[in-house]
């Protein structure tokens, strides 16, 4: 059923608010339209819409201003943002502010319904809860609305291992940076999701997700890229290698291509999750017990899996001087050891290696403030964190990699000079015998 109180459409183009006024109305949405921010906010009072949409770039008093003096006037109005030129950086700032969504121009008529359905869904819930006075954690439900999932780690859970408790964040939360390899401004965009959800990233005004699964994987080569449909996702193994350690088993992030890389580790995820807390849910989530010895060979490469009580990576890589031969063992039996020992630990690379990669298309966002670069003589843009940082890295991207069946493993992983690739096919070797 439409709600009683119209939809305000605030647009300084006449055409697009008369072209989303026709939608609407055969929708059976009742619209109130104004031309900036000024004439929306003189409205606000006397209609208090259900519902706003709202352009970014108007002149005089611009979108995001709109959207703080109405959430002043009426917090609990949700307000979708439109925009045909902005980027993550906007969407961010805008959910900051308190934005319900956000929607990118040219409008896709069926996004647009879906947004508003979301929306007006998410507030109908929070009143509802709020009217009952319930706070069960197990009903957590984005500010955003939830796009389309697909809970496939919670289909089948065989191979059960001990069993921990499912946990989302206790909030939403955002993080901005830029992607290491396309070089383009990132953002990430955090939404608690109810149990039984899984982990998921959707672009900023999707409203397909793609499950964070080893069955969604298209790429390897130096980083892990998830896709489906024409949605895509690159470089997720540091934030997954935190969410690993965290123990978090369903969230929502949104992201348009690509994690930002931050400073080349995973410790501001760390942070940032510890700010905002954890809610532990109701339901089954067991780690994955490997029962029998798992292998890859693949050249100097080579990874195998082992039955354990734990999750256990003894890495050892061995490149020439000034790295060196590195070892080292970490056991996940906490997240302040993780957050200690191997989230500080950045991405490296080498000198000379830069050009060849640059040329593939990659590492267009490397600065000397988000990874290592080793030189003939040692790294020649930051001191290190620690004298095997290169090694601890290796075991924080095989902490993000091994959770791409969004269970923790039981085992003991020991590899040799592997990356991703060698990861995910023997990860895969795990999938095929659940």
């Amino acid at each position: 059923m439409s709600p009683s109180r119209p939809i305000l459409i605030v647009d300084d183009e006449a055409g697009i608010r008369k072209s989303l006024e026709g939608v609407l109305s055969d929708e059976g949405y009742a619209c109130a339209l104004a031309g900036d921010g000024a004439d929306a906010l003189a409205q606000l009072q006397s209609l208090q819409p259900s519902l706003v949409l709202l352009d970014i770039w108007m002149p005089g008093m611009d979108g995001i201003e709109t959207l703080r003096r109405i959430k002043k006037l009426q917090p609990e109005t949700p307000v979708i943002m439109m925009s045909g030129h902005t980027t993550i950086a906007t969407a961010i700032k805008a959910t900051k502010v308190g934005a319900a969504d956000f929607i990118e121009k040219p409008l896709e008529l069926d996004l647009v319904i879906n947004a508003i359905r979301r929306a007006l869904g998410a507030r109908e819930a929070v009143r509802g809860a709020a009217a009952d006075d319930l706070a069960d954690s197990s009903d957590l439900r984005s500010p955003m609305g939830v796009p389309e999932l697909q809970p496939v780690v919670f289909e089948r859970q065989t191979l059960r291992g001990s069993l921990l408790p499912q946990r989302t964040l206790a909030r939403s939360a955002v993080l901005y940076g830029q992607g290491l390899h396309s070089g383009k401004k990132s953002g990430l965009i955090f939404e608690p999701l109810g149990p039984d959800s899984g982990i998921h990233f959707v672009g900023v005004s999707d409203i397909r997700a793609i499950p964070a699964h080893l069955d969604f994987v298209e790429s390897t080569g130096y980083a892990t890229t998830i896709r489906l449909g024409s949605t895509h996702v690159a470089t997720i193994e540091h934030v997954l290698s935190a969410l690993n350690a965290y123990g978090v088993s369903n969230l929502l992030i949104k992201c348009n291509g690509e994690v930002p890389v931050l400073d080349g580790s995973s410790v501001e995820f760390c942070s940032l999750f510890e700010e905002v807390g954890f809610e532990n849910q109701i339901g089954e989530w067991h780690r994955i017990a490997v029962k029998e010895p798992l292998s890859i060979e693949d050249g100097k490469a080579s990874i195998r899996l082992e039955p354990c009580d734990s999750f256990e990576i003894d890495y050892t890589l061995e490149y020439p001087a000034p790295v060196g031969k590195q070892r080292f063992l970490f056991r996940l039996d906490d997240s302040a050891t993780y957050r200690k020992e191997i989230a500080p630990a950045r991405t490296f690379g080498f000198a000379r290696d830069i050009g060849y990669l640059q040329r593939q298309g990659l590492a267009l966002g490397g600065r000397f403030d988000n990874f290592i670069l080793f030189g003939e003589e040692g790294p020649i843009n930051d001191v290190l964190r620690f004298p095997d940082e290169p090694v601890r890295h290796k075991i924080l991207d095989a902490i993000g990699d091994f959770f791409l069946l969004g269970r923790r493993l039981q085992a003991k992983v020991v590899a040799r000079m592997t990356g991703h690739t060698q990861n995910i096919a023997l990860l895969k070797k795990v999938r095929d015998l659940l």
